[in-house]
This record gives structure tokens, sequence and C-alpha cells, in this order.
């Protein structure tokens, strides 16, 4: 049997902001609040007191961080399971680009905390940014149940306040790009379960595709400065992201025959509203099937690896496959890199 997505699951941190409230917190002159405005976004969510992410040290960030990411992914994982037991789960697979744990790792804290069996295969993705939940992190689980038959879990979570840069007035440099990162980034997890059963509700993962151009390796990401990550996020983003993201969908869907029009549900990293703008534009998506990913960028802000996740969850609550329909999830990260999963609702 193909592995087949089971279940979804997805955590929210516990303090959300609208949009004005986090610009005034952060201090930004009043003329930049039209970037704030325009973004599309009406709230986020942070792990932390919004009073406290200009305050922290790179050390207390990452100290910050180990906490709040196993707390949060343990959520996202209990709502994924929804009842089932952990003692099925062969491989952890636990996404993040937003802070440290080199050893023991988050998805060692995880095992832990969740009581995992003692053989469970642990990999920890790290460092690749918005796609890596969506794309590396799902082709691990799916390679996993495979060759073994077991089931398993893939988590993405990204504390994007904890990469918070201290700006002493307001940079510039390559177009206010830390200004830009501030007006869209949240905090959020999410989980999937992996494995394989008869329930045609679940799709099967049929095919999966990567494109990365190294010659963009600048324009998103980020770079160490003064001892701590400083965002990249060029404006040239939503351009590039685009041509990744669109020569790995056409990969995949020509080896099944199909166009964009053939793919019945869409679920597309939301990285800002541009970009999805120029993405739909690119492939000729109707409006409609852009709705979950506006709407998560609306609630939530741009949450780097966990995104897909929360959007395939809003998407799954409204849609009803039928036997046939296809699903595509649509990644983007540094690279930069565009990645494409097709899946298959099948009895």
């Amino acid at each position: 049997m193909e592995p087949k997505i089971i279940s979804l699951g997805v955590a929210a941190p516990q303090y959300a902001y609208s949009q004005q409230q986090v610009f005034d917190a952060l201090q930004y002159p009043r003329p930049f609040w039209r970037i704030f405005r325009d973004s599309g976004i009406n709230a986020r969510q942070f792990c932390i007191p919004i009073e406290r992410i200009r305050c922290l040290s790179f050390q207390e960030q990452q100290e910050v961080y180990r906490d709040q990411a196993t707390a949060l992914s343990q959520q996202a994982i209990i709502n994924c399971l929804d009842g089932r037991s952990v003692h099925d789960i062969g491989c952890l697979v636990f996404c993040s680009c937003t802070g440290f744990a080199p050893g023991p790792t988050i998805g060692h804290y995880l095992a832990k905390e969740l009581g995992l069996a003692r053989d469970v295969s642990i990999t920890n993705i790290s460092s690749m940014g918005c796609e890596s939940g969506g794309f590396p992190g799902l082709r691990r689980a799916a390679d996993f149940v495979k060759t073994t038959g077991r089931q398993a879990l893939v988590v993405s979570c990204e504390l994007c306040s904890l990469t918070y840069y201290p700006e002493t007035g307001i940079d510039p440099a390559n177009d206010y790009e830390l200004l830009r990162a501030n007006a869209v980034f949240g905090d959020f997890a999410s989980a999937a379960l992996v494995g394989t059963d008869t329930d045609p509700r679940h799709p099967c993962i049929v095919d999966s595709e990567s494109y990365t151009e190294t010659g963009y390796l600048g324009d998103l990401g980020y770079a160490w400065s003064n001892g701590r990550l400083r965002v990249l996020l060029s404006k040239r983003v939503p351009a590039r992201a685009t041509e990744v993201s669109a020569k790995a969908i056409t990969s995949v869907l020509a080896r099944h025959d199909l166009g964009p029009e053939g793919v019945a549900f869409w679920v597309i990293h939301a990285g800002g509203m541009k970009i999805l703008d120029m993405i739909a534009q690119e492939l000729g998506f109707p409006e409609h099937r852009l709705e979950s990913s506006r709407e998560f960028l609306r609630a939530h802000g741009n949450c780097s690896s966990a995104t897909v996740g929360g959007v395939a969850k809003m998407l799954m609550q409204t849609a009803t496959p039928h036997e046939g329909d296809y699903l595509a999830v649509v990644t983007v990260g540094p690279g930069m890199t565009g990645g494409c999963t097709l899946l298959r609702f099948e009895q």
C-alpha cells in the first residue's frame, strides 16, 4: 500500500496580536505602518509576550526556543493523533529553521515527553527554511513507511519571533528587509501522521519533485551578524519563489499527464500575498484554489515550514474530495528551492 497522510494536527501559541499591536510594540515610525497594513495579515501568534521579543539576547532566544518548541510541537502531535496510540509510531521527523537544539534535539525531547518507543527513528531537518516541513520532511516519512510499514510523524515548528534581530534604527539594507520580515512572520506548529490504511478520506502520497536555483542563495534565509541570526528577505523573493515552485509543479504534474486544472485541491505555502498572487498568475489558478492559503496568512502570517500543515488543515476541514481527486502541496524555501508533493484520494 502507498503511504498516506492519515491525520493532521496544528497548534498556535497563546499570545495573539493584531498587526497594529505588533507595529506599535516594535516602535517603528508611523510612515512604515503601510507595510504592516498592506501585508494581507490580520493577526499573528507568538510564543512569548510581544514586549519580550525585543529584549532577548541570542542565548536567551535559544533557551526559550528549546522549551517552547517542545511544548508547541507536543500539542500539535496530540491534536494530530486524536487519541491514536503513540506506540504505533516508528519514525519522528522534526523540522525547524528558527532555533538550535544541537543535541539532544527537539526530536529527542519530544520522544521523551510523548513516551515514544525506544526503537523510534528520530530525524531532525533544520536550516532549510519554509520548505523543510512540506517537502523533505514528508518525503523522509513516506520513505520510512514504504520501507518498514510502520507509521511516521512529521512535525514542523517555527518560532519566528525568536529570530528577531534588534534594529538600532530603520535599516534600509535590501529595501528594509528586517522591517518587512517583522511585518509577516509568526509562530506555529503542525504535524502530519503518515502511514497506510484503507480509509478513502486519507490521500496517498503519489509523487514529489523539487527544483533548486543556487543562483538565488542570497535572496532568502538567515545570515550571521554580530553573533546572532539576521533574516535575508530580498524584494526579489516573490518572483523567484514563483519561478522555482512553478518548475517543480510542472515537472511532477507532467509525469502524471496533468496540468494545474487537473488538480482539485492546492496547499500553497502562504509566504505572502504577493507570492500567492504571482503563483496563481503563473499557473492560471482560479481564485478559489487559493482560499485556504490566503485564510491562513490572514489569521497567522507566514509561519515558515509549519505553514503548509496549517493550510492543509484548514482546507481539509471544508473540502469534499472524491475518488481520483488530486491534491498538490507546494513549498518554497531558501536555496532557493521549490517543492511539489502530489497526493490522490482513492478507494
